[in-house]
């Protein structure tokens, strides 16, 4: 297909984000006391690999090559592939040994923990075992339908490999979040307090993906049950449509998250790929009053990550490097 000069203007300016020092690592953003970690979701998403303009091509089928380069663009990175799939726990260690000291891994938790459904079918073959014959050859299963001492196993596979990277001293958080469309329902607390002896091993971020949850009684219980806890409350900036939540901010422990899901409608279509959910490039005047609110949130917290989910074409690594210029 012939390229048109918007194509060359975007790799031009995509060049002059990232012709950066490959032997440097990135470091946070520091704002008085508060260290400002901007990054991405994921850094290895096939898509955002191939058409993003990102990687240069020397590394782009090199994984440690890969990890590597992007440690020097941005000292954080949102792990996903955690929600989908279990990982085993040496490979937290090779990509922490890949990574400069300093650089921190967000983790996002498995789809069973956050009320959403899974291929039981990827589970790792020892924990396979563990399932009932017809559960383990179905297409999805939710946590409900998991024998007690599988979901526990579960639990226990997770937290080994989340472990790595605490003891590393390299996890930023682990993010537990909710599904599209579910309202306020007490039922949440009691679902975090079940996990409590599992969740405070680690510092815990908590994603709502409905309205209800920031409104009147439900907000305040909410907001208290997340500051009584120590977990922050995921800010939110997506598109205001429907029931999704507004990107209130709300500080609930000593460090924040905000996630930048892009505005596309596609967001709030049933069963709408992820590639079109996602593909969103968002405006310097769309980011210019993020960039003064966590100025003035950074007087609250210790540590703010700013992490773009906007993965496709590579418009979250443009995003988040236009973005962390906004704040230096």
């Amino acid at each position: 297909m012939r390229q048109g000069k918007g194509v060359r203007y975007r790799k031009s300016v995509m060049s002059a984000l990232f012709r950066l020092d490959a032997d440097r690592p990135a470091e946070p953003l520091q704002i008085g006391s508060c260290q400002i970690y901007v990054g991405t979701c994921s850094w290895a998403d096939p898509n955002f690999v191939k058409e993003g303009d990102f990687y240069p091509k020397g590394v782009r089928s090199d994984p440690a090559g890969r990890l590597r380069y992007y440690s020097t663009v941005f000292p954080t990175v949102e792990v996903d592939a955690t929600f989908h799939a279990l990982q085993p726990p040496d490979r937290a260690e090779k990509w922490v040994d890949w990574t400069p000291d300093g650089f921190i891994f967000t983790v996002k938790a498995f789809a069973l923990f956050t009320w959403h459904e899974t291929d039981p079918r990827r589970l790792p073959p020892e924990l396979l075992a563990l399932l009932p014959e017809g559960l383990r050859t179905a297409a999805t299963a939710d946590a409900d339908a998991l024998p007690e001492e599988a979901l526990h196993a579960v639990w226990d596979s997770f937290a080994a490999f989340t472990g790595r990277f605490a003891r590393a001293g390299r996890l930023g958080h682990v993010l537990f979040q909710f599904p599209k469309g579910r309202g306020y329902t007490p039922e949440l607390f009691r679902h975090l307090d079940r996990w409590e002896p599992y969740l405070r091993q680690w510092p815990v971020a908590i994603e709502v993906r409905h309205r209800e949850w920031l409104e009147g009684r439900a907000r305040d219980e909410l907001m208290a049950y997340l500051r009584t806890h120590g977990y922050a409350y995921v800010i939110p900036d997506m598109i205001q449509r429907a029931y999704l939540p507004p990107p209130d901010v709300e500080i609930t422990a000593p460090w924040t998250v905000v996630r930048f899901h892009g505005r596309n409608p596609a967001m709030l279509e049933r069963r709408a790929p992820t590639n079109r959910v996602y593909d969103y490039s968002y405006r310097e005047e769309e980011l210019r009053p993020w960039a003064a609110t966590v100025r003035e949130v950074s007087g609250q917290v210790q540590r703010a990550f700013l992490l773009f989910n906007n993965h496709y074409r590579g418009q979250s690594a443009r995003n988040a490097r236009q973005f962390a210029a906004m704040l230096e």
